[in-house]
């Protein structure tokens, strides 16, 4: 570890707890090996909810990035997949190309993508960003691949409270009642008349966007990625980042290639619900887990109240009765 300077290693003990600095060193040396070369620089990244991710730059200035997957992860993120689904979206110039990953904790190494990491602010003000985002994204969903995982949002969230349960967690959020009724209803909806399938990345918000010079629109982090509604993904970016009413219309419209049809607005209400409802629930695992309480919890109380909001939208019960038939 010759490469990081002793400020760095004081910063890294910030981030990275006693039982990670094994995998973390065995990322470093694996780096090495893969490009039998020496690291330069290495760096911790903003951002990221679920892992800790780091820049290395080896001696000859080729720029990689190290993912240092979440304690615990493997336990509700399907790792095997995403490497597959990845792998598959990195083919089509979409996803970074992967060069190592470890289909055990999620931990990889891959293409560092020198580009702006998007966020809110240029979803709700530039349209280059909102239309490049729906016009990717349309791309992918009808790119005919077909993901190794699939990703059932009822299900998923059914699987959250069983962990819950199995900790002992009984904390809920105000409206928990009203959204397990209405997950209910959408999933007897569902059942009827099934959504349509498509490859998704279902976890669309600002940050997993990058934006190149050569005006390419790449698309990170497919750890939630699996064959699920296309909606659900044009559901989440209209929800983190959050989008109004104009900019909506300009990203769902460069999805769609026009103007929404009425099925199709129908479908991106419900899954709005879907998408907070999914995450309010998830963020109660990451307490579980052992990851700041207060943090969690706040982020996940937004989320139920978002998904409390979509049900109050006058247009709810039309459209679920709509889906439905």
């Amino acid at each position: 570890m010759s490469e990081i300077t002793a400020r760095n290693k004081s910063v890294f003990g910030d981030v990275i707890a006693n039982d990670e600095i094994n995998d973390f060193l065995r990322l470093v040396n694996i780096t090495r090996d893969i490009f039998k070369q020496g690291i330069a620089v290495l760096e911790i990244m903003p951002g990221g909810l679920t892992n800790k991710n780091f820049r290395a730059v080896l001696e000859d200035g080729t720029q990689i990035a190290i993912r240092l997957a979440g304690k615990g992860t493997a336990n509700y993120i399907n790792r095997p997949g995403e490497k597959q689904n990845a792998g598959q979206m990195a083919f089509q110039g979409i996803a970074p190309e992967i060069f190592y990953y470890d289909e055990k904790t999620g931990s990889q190494i891959v293409e560092y993508i020198d580009a702006p990491t998007m966020h809110p602010a240029d979803f709700q003000t530039r349209t280059e960003v909102m239309e490049k985002a729906g016009r990717v994204m349309n791309r992918y969903h009808n790119s005919g691949s077909t993901f190794a995982s699939t990703f059932d949002p009822i299900a998923k969230v059914k699987e959250y409270v069983s962990i819950l349960e199995e900790h002992g967690y009984d904390k809920r959020y105000e409206g928990w009642d009203r959204m397990s009724d209405a997950l209910r209803r959408i999933a007897e909806a569902y059942a009827e008349h099934p959504a349509p399938q498509a490859p998704c990345h279902c976890d669309t918000l600002a940050e997993n966007f990058m934006l190149q010079e050569d005006g390419t629109m790449r698309v990170i982090d497919w750890e939630y990625s699996g064959m699920t509604d296309p909606y659900y993904d044009c559901a989440c970016v209209c929800v983190e980042n959050p989008l109004n009413e104009e900019c909506e219309k300009t990203y769902f419209g460069a999805y769609c290639g026009g103007e929404p049809t009425e099925e199709q607005k129908a479908r991106l209400l419900i899954n709005k619900f879907l998408v907070t409802t999914h995450w309010s629930t998830w963020s109660l695992v990451q307490i579980c887990y052992g990851k700041d309480a207060d943090f969690y919890w706040e982020y996940g109380r937004v989320r139920a109240v978002q998904a409390c909001s979509f049900l109050d939208d006058p247009k709810f019960e039309d459209y679920l009765k709509l889906i439905s038939e």
